[in-house]
């Protein structure tokens, strides 16, 4: 419901700057789509200069169960444990496991539908998202929004799942992420444990607007991300850093690249009312109608939009099969 003014005001943007709907996906004419949540965002990846990104492999969807568990004891023996894997056409942080264990690849791999990307795992803790864009050859950042996993605080009596339970933010999607520690565990007093690695405002992320930490380092490390891909200008890189202060002298890994359907997360700040979320959001519906508008003569094979909304559908429903079957039993 909160996004519905934001596609009404975007549609008046695409009859301002004459761009049809499917015309916005030229903004990122490199990627399937502009990278709307439709084709494979592992592509999506290798349209950047790999050494920015943590190291990546595609499970193909054609794979048997064993072949999957092969491929993911490969990648083990290369980069160690843990890893991560999340869907190919992945979403708002649904179908993501975290493999620590032998035991878990064998628990998991049998649950994968469709591709799966396969990415080490870094212990970098400071994650932020970034919205960048690049209009009229100028590159921009837009928005810095810092992930605020949940916590929470020991008092000597209650094991982690009950303080968990208790938590303002906790949902039964948090089985993704609780099943990976220890829930029986009874914290002392004063003692605060992060439960979370999935960095989804969906799953229990705060985010906030955190445009402090721009800095000139960040910003000439951000922009060689994409200056070599002149075919991306709008979206979000979500990247990990092993403090803020690395993260402002531009010292990250890229986790992914979120292209057109990507949201200023930064809006998400809980100190801004909703008119001033809402204010955030129709200005990157201008940039994206107008980024468009910019790029409207490249070639770019589309789908009808019949055939988007098909795939979308199907996606979407695949994703919540796996994302139940990755969540395990419920409490």
């Amino acid at each position: 419901m909160f996004e519905i003014p934001f596609y009404i005001y975007l549609g008046v943007q695409c009859l301002i700057n004459r761009v049809g709907i499917k015309g916005l996906a030229k903004a990122n004419y490199a990627l399937d789509h502009g990278e709307i949540g439709l084709g494979s965002k592992f592509d999506s990846q290798l349209a950047f200069d790999q050494r920015f990104f943590l190291p990546s492999v595609l499970i193909g969807d054609s794979l048997s169960a064993d072949q999957k568990k092969d491929q993911i004891h490969q990648f083990v023996n290369q980069h160690g444990y843990p890893v991560i894997l999340k869907s190919n056409v992945g979403s708002v942080g649904k179908g993501i496991a975290k493999i620590s264990t032998k035991n878990d690849v064998d628990r998991h791999a049998p649950r994968l539908l469709g591709g799966y990307i396969l990415q080490k795992f870094t212990s970098n803790p400071f994650e932020c998202g970034v919205f960048y864009i690049r209009q009229n050859g100028k590159p921009k950042i837009t928005g810095i929004n810092k992930k605020h996993f949940p916590t929470v605080v020991g008092n000597g009596r209650e094991d982690v799942l009950a303080l968990a339970k208790r938590h303002p933010r906790y949902s039964k999607h948090w089985r993704s992420f609780l099943q990976d520690i220890d829930t029986a565990e009874v914290l002392e007093l004063g003692v605060e444990k992060r439960l979370s690695f999935i960095g989804s405002h969906t799953l229990g992320c705060k985010f906030t607007d955190d445009a402090d930490l721009h800095t000139d380092e960040l910003e000439r490390a951000i922009f060689a991300v994409f200056e070599t891909q002149p075919g991306f200008n709008f979206g979000r890189v979500d990247v990990k850093a092993a403090d803020e202060e690395a993260f402002k002298r531009g010292e990250f890994v890229v986790i992914e690249v979120n292209g057109v359907a990507s949201l200023p997360t930064h809006m998400f700040d809980p100190k801004y009312s909703v008119w001033q979320a809402y204010e955030i959001f129709f200005q990157h519906a201008k940039y994206l109608a107008n980024i468009a508008a910019e790029q409207r003569r490249q070639p770019m094979a589309l789908l009808s939009y019949w055939q988007v909304l098909q795939m979308v559908k199907e996606n979407q429903a695949m994703l919540n099969v796996v994302h139940q079957a990755l969540m395990g039993n419920p409490e």
